[in-house]
């Protein structure tokens, strides 16, 4: 009976959730100390029974020693809120021969597996663009994922919502106008948020593997260009693209944030490994 009801509630769950949560299982988020009393499982302190306690936090082998009943209360384990973001744009379906999802799938994988780590871990998540408030718990992370995938093309949010000291993972193809890109980004890095740039690029993207003729349509606009010979432009290509994205790189550096590459032929996993181990400051 449970078991049926377990394959119930996973069929009802949004398949991007399903599949980020699949992943995320592989990786343990590590909690940070708050030094105050709350939930968590380290020790913080013995306090005097007060009304209001529930009897269950008793420490029963500490009270016997004395008098009076005592409370057990265990370190606030939290942190400040993880705030994330994908872009939901055209230029996000593409996908080449050379992968198997668009870069809009892995994105949105990626944030709700980021997302649902997070909550593992008790911390406090919010999607950036959502009307929906940043909140812990599963309610959290499942109106994150239906929010994912009914969104429509999104742009940054002002950062007037965000915590001081918060940290905010944007996940993109970040092929935008880099003059477009620092705009969008300095607010928030003069809010005080930490962050973590995740660049999503088809292979296709970085190599150019065509050869001839070959038309290019834009995703996100009515471009539309004709090479006679594809193999011609591929140098030219290959380095405007590295350009672009060492562009990113450097505004990254000097706003203070990580910047990390994940390929759509890759395993999400690596790359989530990657930058769980620079959100939790390790």
């Amino acid at each position: 009976m449970i078991a049926t009801r377990a394959e119930q509630l996973s069929q009802s769950l949004p398949p991007l959730l399903v599949k980020a949560e699949r992943i995320a299982a592989t990786v343990i988020l590590g909690v940070h100390g708050r030094r105050r009393a709350g939930p968590g499982e380290n020790f913080w302190q013995y306090r005097n029974y007060s009304f209001g306690d529930s009897t269950q936090r008793i420490d029963w082998h500490r009270s016997a020693k004395s008098d009076a009943v005592f409370i057990r209360d265990n370190e606030w384990e939290a942190a400040n809120t993880l705030w994330l973001w994908s872009n939901a744009g055209p230029r996000m379906d593409f996908k080449s021969h050379l992968a198997s999802e668009t870069k809009k799938h892995h994105a949105q994988i990626l944030q709700l597996a980021l997302a649902s780590l997070a909550i593992r871990a008790h911390e406090r998540i919010g999607a950036l663009g959502s009307p929906h408030r940043a909140g812990v718990g599963r309610s959290t992370l499942r109106a994150m994922a239906d929010w994912c995938e009914s969104q429509q093309p999104n742009s940054l949010p002002k950062p007037n919502q965000m915590q001081r000291q918060s940290a905010a993972v944007l996940i993109s193809d970040f092929l935008d106008d880099p003059e477009d890109i620092k705009k969008a980004l300095t607010p928030l890095a003069q809010s005080g948020v930490r962050g973590h740039l995740v660049q999503i690029a088809d292979p296709a993207e970085e190599t150019l593997p065509y050869d001839g003729r070959v038309e290019f349509l834009g995703l996100d606009g009515p471009q539309r260009f004709l090479a006679p010979k594809t193999e011609n432009f591929r140098e030219r290509y290959t380095a405007a693209y590295a350009s672009q994205r060492e562009s990113v790189r450097q505004l990254a550096g000097r706003l203070g944030w990580s910047f990390t590459v994940h390929r759509t032929d890759q395993p999400l996993i690596k790359c989530l490994l990657a930058l769980h181990a620079r959100v939790s400051d390790q």
